[in-house]
């Protein structure tokens, strides 16, 4: 096998209007399905000898990670290799990392909260080229562990609020850097490592998980274990990072064809289609992260029955019930407004109210974590309410969700 040094060069596309359908482009599917994986056989190294990948760590919609020796700086990484067929969007991730790399802010709160490229190049493989990214190995993603704990046995608040604040920060990086994430979600927000993964050798890593022993099981991907140790009190060595850039766009304010949040961190822009999708939704998607971190629910839950327009309409109807009337600006972008919706934004038919969400303070309330005082609800309560606005203009910027005085006036932040 081969590989293929590039130096990549991408320019931004000038801002498309609007997405015409988020969830079933037949293009995308087409393409996705004609996508291969990488096929490495034991002992195959890429880049010129350079790396060689022995355990499967993580895989997605459209790509995999390895956890890899690199030989060069005698370390392991963790490569991100796509998928064929999709290089133009694996290499725009590229650029995006190479952008934060060359233009860092070294002061910024955020900066060891987002994932650091290494290194890339292209492999070309029997299947067509494969855009690799190289990256510090991480751990579990915060839904991984997030699943872990339940309504009678919560994670620790004092946990639940650090990583929150870490993902605000690692956002608010990226925003600064006038990047939209495009894909904000607990399983892009990855722990990293408390001990230092280059003492072990890889018999030690093989050894602690049987799954995957060969290099293209079809057993789930093997999960590097964080060793982070979770008590009543919560871990104070508990840090996470902001992963993964394939839906990121740039300016981070224009409307962006190229996102792709899942279904319950999408905010009504998206599900609606009815106005330009900009970093306000990275906005909402965070507020999904945090209310799902701190009460352990998730916020926004709309049944996955029938079709995607059925799926939509009981989210959009979920949005009006927490967070009151559809702003016309929304309402009179929506297709299917006349069907649904009232002249002022209200549903022409509305579930019962024993079948209805609650508005977002009461839900809130109701799922107020063991170890949040009655003063820090208030304040919590206040927070996210600078955050869901159904207009996403109405929004506040990651800068000033960091001087609200929940993060800054309640323990560490």
């Amino acid at each position: 096998m081969s590989h293929i040094e590039t130096n990549i060069t991408t320019t931004q596309p000038d801002p498309e209007p609007l997405l015409p359908s988020a969830l079933e482009d037949a293009e995308d599917q087409k393409r996705t399905v004609a996508a291969s994986f990488i096929t490495l056989r034991p002992g195959e190294t890429l880049k010129d000898t350079r790396y060689l990948p022995f355990r499967k760590v993580g895989e997605g919609k459209n790509s995999s990670v390895w956890l890899a020796r690199d030989f060069k700086d005698n370390r392991y990484v963790a490569i991100k290799i796509g998928r064929t067929c999709m290089l133009q969007e694996q290499l725009r991730e590229t650029s995006m990392f190479k952008k934060l790399r060359e233009h860092p802010l070294p002061f910024h709160p955020g900066k060891d909260h987002v994932i650091k490229l290494l290194d890339d190049f292209v492999h070309k493989g029997p299947s067509g080229l494969h855009v690799c990214l190289v990256f510090p190995p991480l751990g579990r993603h915060v839904e991984n562990v997030l699943s872990d704990f339940d309504e009678k046995n919560p994670a620790p608040y004092s946990l639940c609020r650090r990583i929150s604040i870490q993902a605000l920060k690692s956002l608010d990086y990226l925003h600064q850097q006038d990047i939209m994430h495009g894909d904000v979600h607990t399983g892009n927000l990855v722990f990293t490592l408390t001990y230092d993964i280059n003492n072990d050798s890889e018999a030690d890593i093989k050894a602690k998980n049987t799954r995957g022993n060969e290099l293209n099981d079809p057993d789930d991907p093997f999960t590097l274990d964080d060793r982070i140790e979770i008590s009543a009190d919560g871990p104070t060595d508990a840090n996470i990072m902001l992963v993964d850039l394939g839906a990121s766009t740039s300016p981070a304010n224009a409307a962006s064809r190229k996102f792709a949040y899942p279904i319950p961190y999408r905010a009504p822009e998206v599900v609606m289609e009815a106005a330009p999708v900009t970093c306000k939704a990275d906005i909402w998607a965070l507020g999904c992260v945090i209310y799902r971190i701190v009460t352990g629910l998730p916020l926004f839950a709309p049944e996955y029955w029938g079709s995607i327009d059925e799926t939509n309409l009981d989210h959009i109807c979920s949005f009006i019930e927490s967070l009151g009337p559809m702003p016309d600006s929304l309402r009179t972008g929506w297709l299917d407004s006349d069907r649904y919706l009232t002249s002022d934004g209200r549903l022409i038919d509305p579930y019962p109210e024993d079948e209805s969400d609650l508005p977002l303070a009461e839900a809130i309330q109701e799922a107020k974590p063991k170890g949040m005082e009655e003063a820090e609800l208030i304040a919590f309560i206040d927070f996210m309410s600078f955050i869901f606005h159904l207009e996403p203009s109405e929004r506040s910027s990651t800068q000033e969700l960091l001087q609200h005085r929940w993060v800054t006036d309640f323990g560490e932040n």
